[in-house]
């Protein structure tokens, strides 16, 4: 019985680790896609080296499991003329949206079992973090406006609305995915102490 429950918890903890990859995830995707941007505005005027990097990065997203099917498939002739289908991009969303968290929830196992396991932070000090790094980011695209206004397109005021709102999509996303995953490892660091309370005091008993 004593196996069994010490099993169950450890399968319950897992997977708590991994919903809180799950929540975390979109934010992590999220931030890489608006670094990105940033450099693509900052290479801006370097449209040959920018195509090389994408050309580098379609090949390397290419050989991963599953993406790199959905993706070829979407690149391939036999659909290149025909709509893509709602329920094809939903499925290549949530599939890759599966296979990454679990790849960030290995490397987080493997990561603690080499270092050790990591003190996690305060949600406080969390948010404030994130706030600012997206302060950084919006100067970072302000400043790429301001280095050559001339590559873009429109009113100045224009283009700060967007980078404002980019920039507070970033952070309200990344502090809703903070606060998910906080809670959720709140209950693991619980369901973890419950085991090793049980386990001391079996020893006592004995």
């Amino acid at each position: 019985m004593k196996l069994q429950n010490h099993i169950t918890k450890l399968i319950l903890s897992w997977t708590l680790g991994y919903m809180r990859w799950t929540q975390l995830t979109p934010m992590l995707l999220l931030w890489g896609f608006s670094l990105m941007m940033v450099l693509a505005l900052t290479f801006v005027n370097f449209q040959e080296q920018a195509i090389t990097v994408l050309e580098f990065m379609l090949e390397w997203l290419v050989q991963l499991p599953l993406v790199g099917e959905y993706i070829m498939k979407f690149l391939s002739d036999e659909t290149s003329n025909t709509h893509i289908r709602s329920s094809d991009l939903k499925s290549f969303v949530l599939s890759s949206w599966a296979l990454v968290s679990l790849v960030f929830m290995l490397v987080g196992i493997v990561l603690s079992f080499l270092f050790g396991p990591f003190k996690p932070w305060v949600l406080k000090r969390k948010i404030l973090i994130t706030g600012v790094g997206t302060v950084l980011l919006l100067a970072g695209m302000v400043a790429n406006y301001y280095a050559a206004p001339q590559n873009f397109n429109g009113e100045a005021s224009a283009w700060m609305l967007n980078f404002s709102l980019i920039s507070l999509l970033v952070f309200v996303v990344s502090a809703y995915c903070l606060s998910i995953s906080h809670f959720l490892g709140y209950l693991n660091d619980a369901l973890i102490s419950s085991e090793l309370n049980a386990a001391d005091n079996s020893k006592v008993i004995q």
